[in-house]
């Protein structure tokens, strides 16, 4: 049995056209002295055999065990669905949720379910040409399992608030800022504006700094049409979910997290 912090991830650090928050929520986690106890990876921001080689160079660069997950919607035997069943702390899915919901479904049991993934928005989920809501789209059935077992949520609507700019990706390891260079260079085409937002980040945060975070009970459930992959809405209940960040002392904690020591 491991304890501690196990990240469900899908990495895509220096793919072309790949989001890099991943990476950089690793990162923030093993600076900050989390006690991360290893990776398991998903498909999701790339192909799995992709992602699984970008979290072995971030394991080996980290120090992190890597266990191998799901390659497409509805594989439910893997090393990082035992390696989830084997673990009895929190549990931070930033992928879509297939290796979530497969572990969950054959008797897994964790301290914390932290989920990055929902939106409720009014604007459909046009993907690709404009993405609102991505890891629970990826993988409905799967989402809807672990919306039921999750005790943290956070939605893409409260992670929105947040921007990381040249002057921050300047503040990583060379290595990986190089290696977020292309995104940035994309982020005009994304966003608007010089900058993207750095999703994975938040929950990794919230786990050390709780206090910049506003949240609010509710249950989210599910709204799955056809344009709307990936929604959810919200009912009475119990679970954990971030509404507001105060987004400029959350980049400034983050910097002064990772900075050199």
């Amino acid at each position: 049995m491991t304890t501690g912090l196990l990240i469900d991830t899908d990495p895509a650090l220096g793919l072309p056209l790949s989001d890099v928050d991943d990476a950089i929520a690793i990162h923030f986690a093993v600076r900050a002295g989390l006690p991360v106890a290893g990776l398991t990876t998903c498909f999701g921001n790339a192909p799995g055999p992709d992602t699984y080689a970008v979290a072995r160079d971030l394991g080996e660069r980290f120090g992190l065990p890597v266990f191998r997950g799901a390659d497409a919607p509805g594989q439910v035997e893997n090393d990082a669905v035992d390696a989830l069943l084997a673990h009895t702390g929190t549990v931070l899915a930033l992928a879509p949720m297939t290796n979530i919901a497969a572990a969950l479904l054959r008797g897994a049991r964790w301290e914390r379910l932290v989920v990055l993934g929902g939106t409720n928005r009014t604007l459909p989920n046009l993907r690709p040409l404009h993405t609102t809501e991505f890891n629970l789209a990826m993988d409905p059935a799967a989402a809807t399992v672990a919306l039921e077992r999750t005790d943290v949520l956070f939605p893409m609507d409260v992670c929105r608030q947040v921007w990381l700019d040249a002057d921050d990706v300047a503040r990583l390891p060379a290595w990986m800022a190089d290696r977020c260079a292309h995104w940035l260079q994309l982020a005009p085409l994304l966003t608007g504006r010089p900058a993207f937002h750095p999703w994975d980040l938040l929950p990794a945060v919230w786990l050390r700094f709780p206090s910049l975070f506003t949240t609010t009970r509710a249950r989210p459930v599910p709204r799955f049409l056809p344009l709307y992959r990936g929604y959810v809405r919200y009912e009475p209940g119990q679970a954990e979910v971030a509404i507001h960040v105060d987004a400029e002392r959350l980049v400034r904690f983050w910097a002064e997290t990772i900075s050199p020591e």
